[in-house]
């Protein structure tokens, strides 16, 4: 617990506290938790006042063990699912570790957004984990880059995005 504890501190401070920005689709945030999700997950009360530690617990459910990165040992690659899989979605974050393995690993997943048994045995028979670090990072970059080609108003996002595609973390 140890070790998602630090990586859920670092999340937290790359999304700030509370949001409501017309031009973000998921609408009022606290800690990065959509209010779609905090409802979803038993949360009635106003966005500005969602506990630090109900999003703690959203994030160690859905974000954290639900999506298997709980499995992944190397902390800079664990917590690096963790952020994309916050601000992207867990299942574009499992796929752009698939890709990874695929590409640096030379390997030959099915890129379905699922960590199961023949992902975690590829991942761990890879010698290159750092390269898939970075691997993570580009194709991070690469779709905010579609976003905002998809949809230009969503530039207004893109420096706080790229605050996150950072390769300094190992």
């Amino acid at each position: 617990m140890a070790r998602f504890d630090a990586i859920f501190d670092h999340v937290i401070d790359i999304e700030g506290v509370y949001s409501d920005h017309s031009a973000d689709s998921g609408g009022k945030t606290k800690y990065g938790i959509t209010e779609q999700t905090a409802r979803r997950n038993g949360y009635k009360g106003d966005m500005r006042e969602l506990p630090k530690e109900k999003a703690k617990s959203i994030y160690y459910n859905e974000y954290w063990q639900e999506p298997q990165f709980d499995k992944i040992n190397e902390y800079s690659v664990a917590e690096e699912l963790f952020e994309q899989g916050v601000n992207l979605g867990t299942v574009q974050a499992v796929k752009n570790l698939q890709k990874s393995i695929n590409i640096v690993c030379d390997c030959n997943l099915i890129v379905d957004g699922i960590i199961g048994q023949k992902t975690l045995d590829a991942y761990n028979n890879c010698s290159r984990k750092y390269n898939i670090y970075v691997m993570l990072n580009v194709l991070q970059a690469k779709r905010y880059l579609e976003i905002v080609e998809n949809n230009p108003s969503q530039k207004i996002f893109i420096n706080g995005w790229l605050k996150r595609v950072t390769l300094n973390k190992e």
